[in-house]
């Protein structure tokens, strides 16, 4: 099998490629341009830094795509979790991993309103939205869909990732039981936070538009 494992970065002094590099000499490193750094892809550059790190790892090819965030501490099987199931599903799925902190569900799978879903103890169960924190990507996939970047744009009104892959006809599933635990808590923008007025949601609402629009112009220059 050939897998990419794309680790994404929370922040610039995060060591994980380096560790990779030293413990790993079979991984190959790459590098795009200045605002991106992969081993075996290494992304600090947020949602669009995402999209543009897919489109650059689908070019080579490879089998699957395993997304995990650099502070995740997954269990011993989850890598054997994901195949095992991938195979179930004849590797036609995205299948996601359920992400705990301290016994709490924080990220994985969501329904079609963003609602977080329990995983199953035994069984994969489908999903509608899904947080990209630890996702399990085969070649399928992207392949049903025009731009393979497109699986993982994501809108302003979703909660997670997902609706274009709904739409092009690709299976989402949730990972039978937690895959990973991490420290660090959900962050759930003003506007998606029922606990704010209804003036801050809707400024920060307008701020998010804004700043879509302008990341959308710079990434077409």
């Amino acid at each position: 099998m050939k897998v990419a494992i794309i680790i994404t970065t929370k922040n610039e002094n995060d060591k994980a490629a380096t560790c990779l590099e030293e413990c790993q000499r079979q991984i190959d490193s790459l590098a795009s341009d200045e605002k991106y750094s992969f081993s075996i892809f290494m992304n600090t550059q947020g949602s669009m830094g995402i999209e543009s790190t897919w489109s650059h790892a689908s070019k080579e090819q490879f089998e699957f795509y395993i997304f995990i965030d650099s502070d995740l501490s997954l269990i011993e099987n989850a890598l054997a979790v994901f195949l095992e199931n991938s195979e179930f599903l004849r590797h036609k799925a995205i299948i996601v991993g359920s992400v705990a902190r301290k016994g709490e569900l924080v990220f994985g799978g969501r329904t079609r309103r963003g609602r977080l879903i329990e995983p199953d103890p035994v069984i994969p169960v489908p999903c509608h939205l899904f947080d990209l924190n630890l996702a399990f990507i085969p070649e399928y996939a992207f392949s049903k869909v025009a731009n393979p970047s497109d699986i993982f744009h994501r809108s302003i009104l979703d909660y997670g990732y997902g609706e274009r892959s709904a739409k092009a006809d690709v299976a989402r599933v949730l990972a039978p039981g937690i895959l990973a635990e991490t420290a660090r808590q959900a962050e759930v923008p003003d506007w998606k936070n029922d606990e704010l007025s209804f003036w801050r949601r809707s400024s920060s609402f307008l701020v998010n538009i804004v700043k879509k629009i302008i990341m959308a112009v710079r990434a077409s220059i």
